[in-house]
């Protein structure tokens, strides 16, 4: 097989094994993570403008993200990005989010949730943006005080925004929907369970409101509770069996293997100093 040729097949191949591994890939850091396999994979992740049309950046990438970097990211997309989900990025500006905005006014779901720089005034011009010409905003998620009135006349339907007056505490907090299945037959705004975290025990996981018959254990992200379906499904501290939940994952220590399960919490990587991979050895 000549050169030429070889080139044609070993880039028709990484094609192919990326339109594979692409619905399994979630966030920029497991992105990244696939380009560092080879160059011609490399350079297949930067080329397709498809693979960024979403971009979500969460912890451990989230503390290095800066309005430059998320610019150079986003902007592979060529305009035509549709999702911008950014956790805790704590050095992301409006100036920084309201350039992305700008050059990608058809972005339908925005989450920025713990992205502390970021300031109410800076959102809505950003929700301006995102709902002229007719265009829907349809997730908003900001996790923070914001003049709900200002935002709710952008977007098409309840529940779009994060955020809202807690019928319990009357503070503008989180409200999550209740997965419970007699309390979904209700109707939101019917739900006796309808309230804040604050005002609302929940499993830490899917939300469930926790009656005072409900299965719970204790998660090992400290103070949280897990539904016991949720428990039974989530890994677990290979030293203490308490599980993380899904928005606590990165508090794992020492999880370098493959096996999702080999992971210290902290409590427990703090008082036994040992590794996550090491052998359990009873006494």
């Amino acid at each position: 097989m000549r050169t030429e040729e070889k080139e044609k097949w070993r880039s028709e191949s990484v094609y192919k094994l990326l339109m594979i591994v692409l619905p399994y890939l979630h966030s920029l850091y497991e992105f990244i993570s696939v380009s560092r396999v080879s160059p011609a994979l490399r350079k297949a992740v930067r080329d397709q403008t498809m693979l960024w049309t979403k971009v979500v950046v969460e912890p451990p990438l989230s503390p290095r993200l800066t309005d430059v970097i998320l610019w150079e990211f986003t902007s592979k997309s060529a305009g035509k990005l549709n999702t911008l989900i950014l956790r805790k990025c704590r050095r992301v500006t409006n100036i920084g989010l309201r350039r992305v905005v700008d050059a990608n006014p058809m972005i339908k779901k925005l989450i920025v949730t713990g992205c502390t720089e970021l300031v109410p005034e800076g959102i809505i011009a950003c929700v301006e943006t995102l709902t002229k010409n007719n265009h829907k905003l349809e997730t908003l998620h900001i996790n923070g005080a914001i003049d709900l009135s200002a935002l709710s006349t952008y977007l098409p339907q309840e529940g779009a925004i994060d955020l809202e007056v807690c019928p319990k505490c009357d503070q503008v907090r989180i409200i999550p929907p209740c997965s419970r299945e007699t309390c979904k037959r209700e109707g939101r705004k019917a739900q006796e369970c309808r309230g804040c975290w604050y005002c609302v025990p929940r499993c830490m996981e899917c939300a469930v409101c926790l009656g005072p018959d409900t299965e719970v254990e204790e998660a090992a992200c400290g103070g949280d509770v897990v539904c016991l379906a949720c428990c039974q499904a989530l890994p677990k501290c290979r030293f203490c069996n308490k599980p993380y939940c899904t928005s606590h994952s990165s508090l794992r220590q020492g999880n370098t293997t493959t096996d999702a399960a080999m992971f210290a919490c902290q409590a427990c990587d703090y008082r036994t100093g040992a590794s996550a991979s090491d052998p359990i050895v009873l006494d």
